[in-house]
Parts: C-alpha cells; structure tokens; sequence
C-alpha cells in the first residue's frame, strides 16, 4: 500500500532517490499502517455455522412412508418436498442430511429392494419385476440394480436360488432403504 499525499515544499526538495529510500523506510516500519477502526464501524466477526440436524422426525416418517406407498410410481423431488412441506432445494438438503442419501437414491435403493423380494416371491421375468418396482426400461434397471447389489439382477437371482431351495430361509437381501 503507497501513501499519496500532495508533495510537500521538502519532499520536492528532496531528490527521487531519497525520497523512495524514506518511503521504503516508513512502509518498513509500519509507520503507514492502517489506522485502528471504531468499535462501532468495524465488520462484526463471523457467526458459527449452523449444525444441521435434517427433517424433523414427523417430516422424515411422512415423506418416507410417502415412498414406500409410492414407489413403483414417477415420483418427483417437488411431490416429495410438498409432503415435508418445505421447498424442494431445503427438503433434499435435509433429507440427505437425515439420511445419508439424495431422495432419488433413497427412492431407487427402495426400488431394488422390492425388486429382490419380487425376484425370490415369483419367477415373473426380469423385465416385469423392473416395471412393477417403478423402472421404464430393464436396461435402467439392471444399470441401477449393479449399483446397489453390485451385481446384475439375473446373477443375484440365480445365486439366490442356488443358495436357498423355494421355502428356505430368506435370501440375503440389499439391505434396508432406511440404512442408506
């Protein structure tokens, strides 16, 4: 920072090379520190940040059982905000921060779920047991279906079929939407 104030009678007496050394000096100095600011003028310290607790529990257990009766149908962000009652951009921040998850990861996570029951309830084809969870296309379905199972959806069938005859114990599913 340079100070620049109207010459003086000295310092234009006083030659360049001087005058830059003094200037140096000064800076070095400190001598051209800003000076203190009020208490009333100066820029108050920044607040502590919010902690962030998510969706209250009776927001979370409406938009969550909204789901469940829900999931095979297109549902939208905006359907899933108008339950907790909040907008969309604030419900999917306090969504993910009560659960872990982005509510169509929870949705879709929720979707292979079902599907896994469906797949070892049934031998419906694939391409039904994707339709009937709420998937357009089988395609989508086993692409999301790796994601979770990290698996296809015909691999977990048919290891779960080896492992456990028709009557058995129940077969090692996905694992609950609600630990997402």
């Amino acid at each position: 920072m340079s100070f620049h104030a109207a010459p003086s009678a000295a310092a234009a007496a006083m030659p360049a090379q001087a005058h830059a050394e003094l200037n140096a000096e000064v800076r070095r100095l400190g001598l051209l520190a800003p000076h203190p600011v009020p208490d009333d003028q100066a820029i108050p310290a920044p607040k502590p940040a919010r902690t962030r607790s998510g969706l209250v529990a009776w927001r979370l257990k409406r938009v969550l059982s909204f789901m469940e009766e829900h999931y095979w149908e297109p549902v939208t962000l905006a359907e899933m905000a108008r339950v907790a009652g909040l907008s969309r951009m604030h419900f999917a921040a306090q969504f993910r921060i009560s659960t872990g998850a982005k509510p169509h990861e929870y949705l879709l996570r929720l979707r292979v779920e079902r599907a896994q029951k469906l797949m070892m309830e049934s031998d419906e084809p694939l391409a039904q047991v994707a339709f009937s969870v709420g998937f357009q296309t089988q395609a989508h379905f086993t692409t999301v279906f790796r994601r979770f199972a990290a698996t296809t959806p015909h691999r977990w069938r048919s290891e779960q079929m080896a492992r456990t005859p028709r009557g058995g114990a129940a077969p090692r599913a996905l694992g609950s939407a609600h630990q997402a």
